[in-house]
């Protein structure tokens, strides 16, 4: 701003100067008969003597001062007692001219131009003053003005380098939102996004601890129980004790095989072979393996006829569906009916396994896909799998540069929507 205000003083400064010259000519051409007269004088001198030589013991041709000089500035005559500066700087420069040869330059000063040039040199001595001191207060305006901006732009951002330190010390209320709008309210809503993120994987931490621990007990509590037993009654194992403790050591060793599979796909330690394959070879090897699934729950397996063809690795997609349908018909406990549909476009292929059950709220659905996260509290271990099912059905769909969402409402079934890409 205060630039804008220097060159606008500036641009009037000029224009007041162009028009003292405007004036200067003005007056010159309002006697410019008179002066034509006297420029004539000097020219005549010079063609009858051919050299300025012994001008000065002429009789002078005006009462108006005057200054004559050579072509290269050198003052031949002064006829008053003025300043040759200040004739020179009043007056309209008469250029003397003898066969197209300059031979001199004349200035006479008329009274009209004396006063513009006085006019004009006490408006310069303090027309300077007043740009300088505007000049002086345009910068502290300025200065005053940046800090202020400065401190505007500024304090949004000590709030949210203050909450940030809040944040880091443990303090785990800090509101990350400064209600503003501009890109500083976007910021605030990127750290509190991230922050609810960081709550979320803490809370995720806490429950894989407490899940991991949950999960290894009860197979080993159940297998001391079965040894102390035995040893209480010091009685040699049964064929029905041993099939029990061969399966709870089984259930361990799924548990530990699940773990080492989800951390060796995670570290992207598995190789995908994606290829086109028809989708009713999948479905029909889906129900073949999920068929004593079915036959427990007294469900039923639904899916479309269909001839379409989809990319991706046949062996990790059947595993997906799989444990979809695993989830369905063991933990939706009310399950009737699943049921499979299929979408294409141009870029994905969208299968989704839908159950009736009796579906989940909203903290099960983002918690789902974490290890070994249950829902149910108080649902037995007995419900069967190992608790990582479903971040294995996330690792191998993001393996495919796929995407998973759920859609569920408690009371109303749970909707898996699997998007596949076409194209590697």
């Amino acid at each position: 701003m205060t630039s804008v205000v220097i060159i606008m003083m500036l641009l009037f400064i000029f224009l007041i100067q162009i028009q003292f010259f405007i004036s200067r000519d003005l007056a010159y051409y309002t006697n410019k008969k008179q002066l034509d007269q006297i420029e004539q004088t000097f020219i005549h001198y010079y063609q009858k003597k051919h050299t300025w030589s012994h001008i000065t013991k002429q009789k002078k041709p005006t009462t108006l001062p005057f200054v004559l000089m050579d072509p290269h500035g050198k003052v031949l005559w002064k006829s008053a007692d003025e300043q040759t500066s200040t004739i020179v700087d009043a007056s309209f420069p008469l250029i003397l001219k003898s066969n197209k040869n300059e031979i001199g330059h004349l200035y006479v000063m008329t009274p009209r131009q004396y006063q513009v040039y006085i006019i004009k040199n006490t408006w310069n001595k303090y027309m300077y003053g007043v740009v300088g001191l505007a000049s002086l207060l345009g910068i502290v305006f300025a200065f005053l003005l940046i800090l202020l901006i400065s401190g505007t732009l500024t304090r949004p951002i000590r709030t949210i380098t203050q909450k940030i330190r809040s944040f880091e010390s443990g303090d785990m209320d800090v509101d990350f939102e400064i209600g503003r709008k501009d890109e500083f309210n976007e910021i605030g809503h990127a750290l509190a996004s991230m922050k609810q993120k960081l709550e979320r994987t803490e809370e995720a931490r806490k429950t894989l601890v407490s899940n991991v621990a949950h999960e290894l007990k009860t197979p080993l509590m159940v297998i001391h129980g079965e040894i102390e037993l035995l040893h209480i009654q010091q009685k040699t194992i049964t064929d029905a004790k041993y099939e029990s403790i061969s399966e709870e050591i089984q259930r361990l060793t799924k548990i530990i095989h699940d773990i080492l599979h989800l951390s060796k796909v995670e570290a992207q330690q598995e190789i995908l072979s994606r290829k086109w394959f028809p989708l009713a070879d999948l479905l029909a090897k889906l129900e073949n393996k999920t068929a004593h699934l079915f036959h427990q729950s007294r469900a039923i397996l639904l899916y479309p006829e269909t001839d379409q063809q989809i990319y991706a690795d046949e062996d990790k997609l059947l595993q997906i569906l799989y444990n979809l349908v695993q989830n369905a018909l063991i933990h939706g406990q009310t399950t009737s009916t699943v049921t499979i549909s299929i979408k294409t476009t141009a870029t994905e292929t969208i299968l989704s396994v839908a159950d009736d059950g009796q579906g989940m709220n909203d903290k099960d659905r983002i918690f789902l896909f974490e290890r070994f996260y249950r829902g149910d509290k108080s649902r037995s271990r007995k419900t069967g799998g190992s608790g990582i099912g479903l971040s294995i059905v996330k690792a191998y769909v993001e393996m495919h540069g796929g995407s998973i969402d759920i859609q569920s409402k408690e009371g109303q079934g749970t909707i898996f929507h699997l998007k596949m890409p076409n194209s590697s």
